[in-house]
């Protein structure tokens, strides 16, 4: 069973074990220039994406997350199985592959990668996702966000827009990749 699925059975039986419990004092102590080691603070304010949310949004926003520690090799999801959460790497590095094996991507720390899952109901995974080292992911499932939602309308809302952005620059770039192959394709006719 991959990790997706343990923590999707796990949150229907209501355990949260796994959520970031951060108070708001060690928070502002990891938020400030004084510390040294990276927070989560500076790690979401190091990404292209969530430039939206303010610092205290960052505060509220990791409350709903879930840290994971992955062993290379091990398995995120599975192509096939339906979607529940959206991943940020915060160190390490997860290949993307096709159901048969071919690698479609590797991202690296700062990437994020599952955002459909949040967004569409009934979604099932496409691809299969491995740990290919060491690596520490930072999860938000659907019932983070329902809560989220619920709770803080207005990160809700940010959140929301964030993660339409972010799946907008995904199709982007795949509508780009496709006319370039669509031209390469047409010159390959034109020689043959």
């Amino acid at each position: 069973m991959s990790y997706e699925q343990e923590k999707k059975e796990a949150l229907e039986r209501g355990d949260i074990s796994e959520r970031i419990d951060m108070n708001l004092l060690r928070y502002m102590w990891e938020s400030s220039p004084f510390y040294l080691k990276e927070s989560y603070h500076s790690f979401f304010r190091s990404l292209n994406v969530l430039q939206s949310l303010s610092d205290n949004d960052i505060r509220l926003f990791v409350k709903f997350l879930h840290r994971r520690e992955f062993e290379s090799g091990e398995v995120i999801f599975k192509a096939g199985e339906s979607g529940y959460g959206l991943y940020f790497i915060q160190s390490g590095s997860v290949k993307i592959q096709t159901p048969e094996g071919q690698e479609i991507v590797n991202l690296e720390k700062g990437k994020y990668f599952g955002e459909l899952a949040l967004l569409e109901e009934g979604h099932h995974r496409v691809a299969t996702a491995i740990a290919t080292d060491s690596t520490v992911l930072l999860g938000i499932f659907k019932p983070d966000l329902d809560k989220m939602i619920e709770s803080y309308p207005v990160l809700g809302a940010k959140f929301l827009k964030e993660t339409a952005m972010m799946l907008a620059s995904k199709i982007g770039g795949l509508q780009k990749e496709f006319l370039e192959l669509k031209k390469q394709l047409k010159a390959l006719e034109k020689k043959s």
